[in-house]
Parts: C-alpha cells; structure tokens; sequence
C-alpha cells in the first residue's frame, strides 16, 4: 500500500495555489508537531510567534545544511528547521517566515513560487508557537545557525560537569566547580551555579550554607520559575529549622525516621502578542494561557530516600480553541548509602545519552573509589511525545578520581534502529583542575564505524584577580554519527523501509556520508577593572565540511562563520546598586554581515519590585542582494515579590523593523506578558 502522506503532501501543495486561506486550518489536524530542530538564520527574536509561516519543503531526513541555491534564495527570510508526525510516518520541515495572516504569508509565497513549487502556507499550533519561542530565547543575541554549530560557553561545560557530580552524590566537587562557574561565567551561568551549590549544601546538610546560597540567587533576580524553585527550598529549609519546644503528648515518632516532605511550583502567564504593519493595520496572533506545575515528594529516613517527582504542562491557545500537554519529567527515584535508581522519564541522569529517556538508571555508591551505574530505556525526542520509542538503549558510566586534580566519566553506549546497530560508543569526559582553572574534555567514538565522533577540549585559566581566559576547541560529527542519518534526503521514512532498497552495508555507507566534520573555536578574555567593573571580549569561529553525494541525495557544500563581541559591564551605572552591561557583537557568516549593539541594566525598586530594561539594535546586510535591514528591539520586565510565596510577573517589548524592500518597509511587533508564580 501507498504512503497516504507521500500523496497527501503534492494534493497540499495544490490546495495551497488555489485556495491558500483553506489549506492551513485543514493541514493542522493532520499532523503532530515533535519540535523545533534548529534555527538557520535571521530570527525576530523579541518579535511575538506569528501563526502562519510557509513550508519550503519536506523531508525524511534531517537538514543538517542548507544547498548554496537555496540559502542564496532564503537568506532574506526566517528560516527554521521542525521535526513532525504525519500518519506513521517522520518528516522535517523547512519553515519560512513569521506571519501574522494567510494574506501576508501568500505575499511571500507568490515570490517563492517559481524557486519552490511545492511550497504551501499552514498553520502553526500552539505547541509550535512556544517551542519555537523557547528555542529562539535560548540563543545568544546575534545572527542565529543551525543549532549543531553552538559553541559552548567554558562555564556552560563546567556546569555540566557539576550536575553529573551532584547525581553521582558527590557534593564537594559539585562546590568546588560551581565556585568557578561564579567567577567566569555570565549572570545565567552565576544563578545555575549557586542553585546547584545551594542543593548540594541542602544534600550535604550544611541548610545555613544552603540558604546563605539561595538567597543569593534570589537577589540576582533569576526567572520566574527559578525563583519560584529556589524560594520554595529555602523556605522548606526555614520550616524544617522550626522545632517544637516539648513534645505533644501522645505523639509517637521513630528517632531516625523524618516525615514526608513535599515542595512544588505553580507558575501561570497569559501572553497576547499583536503585529502590526504600516498598511495593514494590527491583528492579534497569539493569545495564550499556559499552566506550569513541577511537584517534589520525598520521604528521608537516616537509612533511605525515597522521592517522587513530575514537570509537566499545559498549554491553551485562546485564538484557535485547542490545547497541548507536555511531560518533562516523571520519574520515582530510591536511594540508600549502597546505591541509587531512578524509574521513568529521566534527563541528564547519565554520561553518553543524548537529551532524555524513558528506563531505568542504576548507580552502585558502595565503593568510595569508584561508582559505576548502568542504563537501558528508548529515547524520547520531545516533551510532548508519550511512551514508546524506535529507538533502544543500553549503557554504563564509570566515575572515579583518581587524583584530587583529576575526574573522569568513562561510558559506553548502543543504540538499535530496524534491527541494526544504530549508535556504539565508546567515550569519556574529563576534568583536570587546580586553584588557577580547569581544563575540561570530552571524546567519543563510535567502535561500530571506527570513527571519531567528538573530541572537544573547554578551558578556562585565572592568570590573576583581574584577566581570566576562556577557550574551546572542538572537531566532531555534525550530526553525530549514526545509522539512522542513512533516512537524510530518502523517500523512506524508516531504516525498515530502506532495506527494501539497500543492502545493510549500504545503509552503514549512506550514514557515513550524511555526517560531515565540523571544527569550532571559541577564545574569550575577561578584565576586571576593578569590584565593579569588567570588560568581556570573544571571538567564535566556526566551520562545517562539504557532505559526499550517494544514493540519490545531493552534496552539501561547506560553510563558515565567524563572530566578534565585546562587552562592558558595571555596578551602580545609572543608579545605586544596579547591574548594567552593554556590548555590541559583529558577525560575517556566508549569508549575511551583521552589527548588534544592545544594552540592560537591572533595577531594585522599593517594595520588592525589580525592573529589567533591555534594549537591542541590529544592523543587518545581506552578503549577496546588500539590501540592509534596521531591527530595534526594546524590553521592559518587571517582577514583584509579594510574600515569600508569591511571585507576580510582567514584560512588555516591540520590535521594530525596517527593510529596503518593497511591501515590506517597516513593521511593529508586540508583546503583552502577565503571570505569577506560586511556590509551596
């Protein structure tokens, strides 16, 4: 039998030409969005999710890359990258634009058209709209590329590092690195380190060091929903403090037994956005509700712990009457002084597994010099996905410090795909460390190709109390290699179906050349003039090899880009004590030179209310038209701590754009954010 979406996708396409405005309503209900796989270029950032955008093309495979012919025709447009299901089968689409309207989506497609024939407008459902939101606030200011060429921050690594110890249980390398994320990394990775450290003083029973660190983290005003965490430990610590001067009669407890603790968040925001353009009036695009609850139920005895614990949301879009759910986390977790597992939808809980799992993690802490734990589950793409995977796992860690300098992770791992090997990895990560720094490793290779999938070396060295350097080098897989990279550029939608054509041999071969090397290099300088001012300076550079053309699907060319940023940052600029920072960042990159300045400063207002301005403007000229583009993006946030358990939140923010291009001059977004958090 026919794939049913191989026939629907051409009777689309057609629809779309004759009736663009009846297409997207009767597409949507057709598939399943999984996620947002990356971002190629030129993303309005601070500009609301519009519900209409434009499917360039599909396919079955991954767009690790873009041809040169097509980057040339799309580099004017947001471009981005989803991964959906249609039917039974996968599919990863090439989006394009940001549209409020069907009519300003048809504008642009009327150009698209002779290039690609098979172009179609839908609509976009609110999972999409804030995963691709979610996605896009993640990236740094500045021109965005495919996600697999991020190249991570020296405390980025660091921080991860320091989680694997605090699921290790051991708590004092945990300190020891979270101690230089503080002194190297930006205000994110400052609030990531003290949360982690305030945790491990909490496991480690230190609760006054515990809460000198959350209350720390509290004033650096963090999100919302990290606000809302941190201020419901430190007020389970405040309550656990709180003893009863005598005994109640009659009451009966064992000395070694404490009762069940629970701890939670409740976090809701309304989001409205509007866009207006200057010969179309305004329109709303989206109007959210969204609902967010992480709930923590433990039980701590001298001898166990035994906790529950679940992340889950729900999303309701107001303007198109539907609703979404999503499951982050939902796992049972029992520990004793011997060893520690873990059951359910898990994330980061292991070294070698990419992104989260449903199975089991079993870790032995019976040994002092080493503790090796062991995995096996299926991988899960989203949290928006149920129960069930393709995809099966199994591995093992090694953790063990042989010198109090030195910390390595040893793993090994494989996956399965339609009965063959998918993934079989062998790998480590290391941490040489000393008063001065740490240099920090990671290397994988994969024993079934005989090949070297990532070796990638992050440090950072603290010359004295004013210069530290930061450096990252890295060569690795993009993307990395795997069996199920052979489905890139295929009609099949599975490795099952492309047996049919292709012996298993062939299959490994098509894999290997789907996958091409890319090289990254970061170096960063900081300056510390003195307790309350610092200079930043960066420079990034990054480059992916050309692919091999086979079995029908087309080379892809190579690529480069190259960015340039400094940064200035001081205490009590405007007022006493704030926090601003400014900067402006250059980037040359194969579709487009780049200038971005911005500027934001934190306020503490009276009252316990916190203001958050922000400002950013972009100066953007295309490498290969020259036409030029001006995007100023103003923010206002606002946070007001009305107990110790409550937290009301408010943004306000538009972006203005102007373009040397007919029809689309200038245009007006905004955005309109209301919502608090409540923590127990």
């Amino acid at each position: 039998m026919p794939d049913i979406s191989k026939l629907y996708l051409p009777l689309v396409a057609i629809l779309a030409s004759l009736w663009p405005g009846l297409v997207p309503e009767a597409f949507a209900a057709d598939y399943e969005i999984i996620g947002i796989e990356s971002v190629f270029h030129n993303p309005p950032r601070s500009a609301p999710i519009g519900s209409h955008a434009i499917i360039v093309t599909s396919s079955t495979r991954r767009f690790n890359n873009l041809p040169r012919n097509t980057r040339n025709a799309l580099q004017e447009y947001f471009v981005y990258q989803t991964k959906v299901k249609v039917s039974e089968g996968i599919y990863y689409r090439l989006a394009l634009g940001n549209f409020g309207t069907a009519n300003d989506a048809r504008a642009v497609l009327r150009l698209l058209k002779p290039t690609f024939s098979d172009a179609w407008i839908y609509h976009r459902t609110a999972a999409e709209r804030l995963q691709l939101e979610a996605f896009l606030n993640k990236l740094e200011p500045g021109p965005v590329v495919d996600e697999s060429k991020a190249m991570p921050e020296s405390a980025d690594g660091l921080l991860d590092k320091a989680r694997q110890k605090f699921l290790d249980g051991n708590f004092p390398a945990v300190i020891a690195l979270t101690d230089r994320v503080v002194l190297s990394g930006n205000l994110e990775q400052l609030q990531a380190a003290l949360e982690l450290a305030g945790s491990a003083r909490e496991r480690e029973g230190k609760f006054a060091q515990a809460m000198v660190l959350y209350e720390a983290l509290l004033d650096t005003s963090p999100p919302p929903e990290t606000a809302a965490r941190v201020a419901s430990r430190l007020e389970g610590i405040r309550t656990m403090s709180i003893k009863p001067r005598n005994r109640l009669p009659g009451a009966v407890a064992k000395a070694d037994e404490k009762p069940w603790t629970f701890r939670g968040v409740l976090h809701q925001y309304y989001r409205d956005d509007v866009i207006e353009k200057t010969d179309q009036g305004s329109e709303k695009v989206n109007q959210v509700f969204v609902t967010d609850v992480d709930l923590h139920l433990q039980r701590h005895r001298d001898a166990d712990i035994l906790s529950f614990q679940i992340d889950a949301g729900l999303v309701a879009d107001l303007l198109h009457d539907s609703t979404d759910n999503r499951v982050s986390r939902a796992n049972i977790s029992y520990a004793r002084d011997e060893f520690r597992t873990i059951a359910g939808r898990q994330l980061r809980s292991v070294t070698g597994v990419q992104g989260r799992f449903d199975g089991l993690t079993y870790s032995d802490l019976s040994r002092s010099a080493f503790q090796p734990s062991y995995f096996l589950g299926n991988l899960v793409q989203s949290s928006y996905d149920g129960l069930g995977s393709d995809n099966p796992l199994l591995g093992a860690n090694l953790d063990f410090s042989p010198y109090d300098w030195l910390d390595v992770n040893l793993y090994v791992i494989s996956q399965e795909v339609s009965g063959l090997t998918d993934r079989r990895a062998i790998g480590s990560e290391f941490q040489l460390h000393d008063d001065s720094g740490f240099i920090f490793g990671i290397v994988d290779y994969d024993v079934f190709y005989q090949d070297l999938n990532n070796i990638t070396v992050i440090s950072n060295y603290r010359y004295d109390p004013r210069w530290t350097f930061n450096m990252t080098l890295g060569r690795l897989n993009a993307p990395t290699l795997a069996t199920s990279d052979a489905l890139q550029g295929q009609a099949a939608t599975t490795i099952e179906e492309l047996k049919a054509t292709f012996t298993s041999d062939e299959i490994y071969q098509l894999a290997q050349d789907r996958s091409s090397k890319s090289t990254m290099l970061y170096f960063g300088v900081t300056y510390n003039l003195d307790d309350s001012r610092q200079w930043n300076f960066a420079f990034s550079y990054f480059d992916l090899d050309a692919t091999r053309a086979s079995g029908g699907v087309d080379a892809l060319p190579s690529t480069t880009d190259t960015q340039v940023s400094v940064d200035y940052a001081v205490r009590d600029f405007f007022s006493i004590n704030d926090y601003t920072s400014m900067g402006a960042r250059f980037s040359d990159s194969d579709t487009s030179e780049i200038v971005s300045l911005r500027l934001r400063s934190r306020f503490a207002g009276s009252r316990n209310l916190v203001y958050d301005p922000r400002v950013q403007l972009d100066f953007r000229s295309s490498v290969r038209t020259g036409v030029d583009q001006i995007i100023l993006k103003p923010t206002l946030k606002l946070r007001y701590r009305a107990t110790k358990n409550l937290d009301f939140e408010a943004e306000f923010g538009f972006e203005y754009s102007d373009v040397d291009l007919p029809d689309f001059d200038r245009q007006l977004a905004y955005t309109w954010f209301l919502g608090y958090a409540y923590f127990f």
